[in-house]
């Protein structure tokens, strides 16, 4: 399978690296201006996480709200399912314009069947492992994905897991050597500018960045910029 397309956002002048806006970090009452203030910042990934109140207690950004989100933003959208029984979402995501599905490995027992599905749909896939899903779970698919989202935190939770850091060092060696380097490592949950180089230096090419993002006094175009830079201290 040929590997999709990745672009890259220019975090980091000259590198595929990318800082990824993660929408459910803003005040919910302000999901408008949020994608309207990442779009202005010229993100070109915008990562939704769509939580079903079953794999993980909160429940956000169902199918219509999806679609909403697609019309007002101009780049591309990861949809994170957090959710049980992902096979279930796949056709509305489709009809809503989703450009990347993300899916936990631990949330079916068909995870081949669903990336088939992914790959029917034109739509591209990724990968995500909760901390304490070891990295054998993605072995024998990681060459149909576009990215592997490595949580670094407990889904649901904000709790930094200082471990998680080794997991993907240990995920890029694994990949390089095998021939799949151009497979794109997301870390998510808990990543702060303070987090980033170490991040960064272990292999990670995406930054998931949602409170520490919409939460900085000075605006989402300026901590765009301070985590780019915190990463650059990485290369």
């Amino acid at each position: 399978m040929t590997a999709p397309a990745v672009p890259t956002t220019p975090a980091v002048p000259g590198t595929d690296f990318t800082v990824v806006p993660g929408l459910f970090g803003a005040d919910p009452l302000e999901y408008g201006r949020a994608v309207a203030d990442v779009s202005a910042a010229g993100a070109e990934l915008l990562h939704l996480d769509v939580m079903d109140g079953v794999f993980v207690p909160d429940v956000s950004f169902g199918l219509k709200a999806v679609g909403a989100i697609r019309a007002a933003f101009g780049g591309r959208l990861d949809a994170h399912l957090q959710v049980a029984r992902p096979e279930a979402y796949l056709d509305g995501l489709a009809a809503a314009g989703v450009d990347l599905v993300t899916v936990h490995v631990e949330g079916t027992p068909h995870i081949g069947r669903v990336l088939r599905e992914l790959e029917r749909s034109g739509i591209a896939a990724g990968l995500a492992l909760n901390p304490g899903t070891p990295l054998s779970a993605v072995e024998e698919v990681a060459h149909l994905v576009e990215q592997v989202v490595v949580m670094a935190v407990n889904p649901g939770t904000s709790d930094f897991l200082p471990y998680t850091v080794d997991k993907i060092r240990r995920l890029r060696a694994d990949l390089d050597a095998r021939g799949l380097g151009h497979i794109r490592i997301a870390a998510d949950g808990g990543v702060t500018a303070e987090r980033a180089a170490g991040l960064r230096a272990a292999g990670a090419d995406r930054l998931v960045v949602a409170s520490a993002l919409f939460k900085d006094p000075a605006g989402v175009a300026s901590a765009l910029r301070s985590l780019g830079a915190a990463a650059a201290g990485a290369l």
